[in-house]
């Protein structure tokens, strides 16, 4: 998978947002906590965590909770000049729910300590959580060029 090229896509969108919003000084942090939304709402749609429901995970609104994470990911590695975005090995760990709390907790460095590979180690560690809850690496990246789409329509429109 060529995540550069999706990457590229949404350094386009980016541009657009900076522009719009040049004036405002505290994007970065906007996007801290965007960042933690977003993988709190796609834990919730995964339901990993629900031991009290039955309800089965619902794969289209999970693999666009993933993809509005990784699209915050891809604006970190934009707001560093980041030229490539990689796919490493780490080793993490099979349980999902230890996952997600490392997810969390890398998550909340960022507000101090803006580092490439603690974006790194996030970008790799939602697309690994998406494959623990069976959604491959092809689904994943298809849900972000459709969020990119998504995206791209609600600027025409003004929203």
């Amino acid at each position: 998978m060529n995540w550069n090229d999706i990457y590229t896509k949404n350094k386009r969108l980016d541009d657009i947002f900076y522009q719009k919003f040049k004036d405002d000084n505290k994007m970065f942090e906007k996007n801290c906590i965007e960042l933690l939304v977003e993988i709190g709402e796609f834990a919730n749609e995964s339901r990993c965590f629900k031991y009290w429901s039955n309800k089965p995970m619902k794969k289209d609104e999970t693999l666009e909770e993933l993809a509005d994470c990784i699209m915050v990911c891809l604006y970190f590695f934009n707001y560093l000049n980041v030229d490539n975005v990689k796919i490493k090995t780490y080793d993490f760990s099979n349980d999902i729910l230890i996952c997600l709390n490392d997810i969390f907790k890398l998550a909340t460095l960022l507000i101090d300590n803006i580092d490439e590979e603690i974006v790194t180690k996030i970008f790799n560690y939602l697309i690994y959580i998406g494959n623990l809850i069976g959604l491959n690496e092809k689904e994943i990246s298809e849900a972000c060029v459709k969020k990119i789409k998504k995206q791209e329509k609600r600027l025409e429109e003004g929203y």
